[in-house]
């Protein structure tokens, strides 16, 4: 009877270390092994990395303008990133970060809301991979002043996430406390 035991126990220790490693290897295909494949199969535009531009409402008002930055991570089709918007106008300056999501296909992208953005934070755009630019329109929601906005957006691939400080041409002489910085 011992060595029948000493038998059981070894099958069900040789068992459990086999499920083990077949759990292991399931999760190396899964998460590490297959992302790796279809992204070395990926044939498409890249469109990771940092984007700066600037917007405008279809209607354009003097002295106001929209700057825009995306910081995007593609995985072959699906992206995932963070729209940051400014605006600036004679009155008021408006800044909004929102978490976004979304998919390429056919040499548009497609951006929406992500499940870890508020309702406070909401965003939506449609762009057209146009060379090194995106373009195309935003419709976000402006929380402070309860609105919603559409705006035409272009945005180039940026070196860096910083834009040029612009100010609007009464702001000159209004004091410095006034200017978009």
């Amino acid at each position: 009877m011992e060595e029948m035991d000493i038998y059981l126990v070894l099958g069900a220790g040789g068992a459990f270390v086999a499920t083990f490693f077949l759990l292991a290897l399931k999760s190396l295909w899964l998460h590490d092994l297959l992302p790796l494949w279809r992204r070395w199969r990926y044939r498409g535009v890249n469109l990771s990395g940092e984007w700066a531009g600037l917007g405008n409402a279809s209607v354009p008002a003097a002295g106001e303008w929209t700057e825009i930055r995306l910081q995007l991570q593609q995985h072959t089709r699906e992206v995932r990133g963070q729209l940051w918007i400014r605006h600036c106008s004679e009155e008021n300056i408006a800044e909004l970060k929102v978490p976004l999501a979304g998919t390429l296909t056919e040499g548009h992208l497609t951006l929406g809301p992500t499940d870890t953005g508020g309702p406070a934070s909401l965003a939506t755009a449609l762009l057209k991979i146009q060379g090194s630019s995106l373009n195309g329109q935003l419709i976000y929601r402006d929380a402070q002043a309860d609105v919603v906005q559409g705006i035409q957006m272009s945005v180039h691939r940026a070196a860096s996430m910083a834009l040029p400080r612009l100010r609007p041409t009464v702001a000159l002489a209004a004091p410095a406390g006034m200017e978009c910085m």
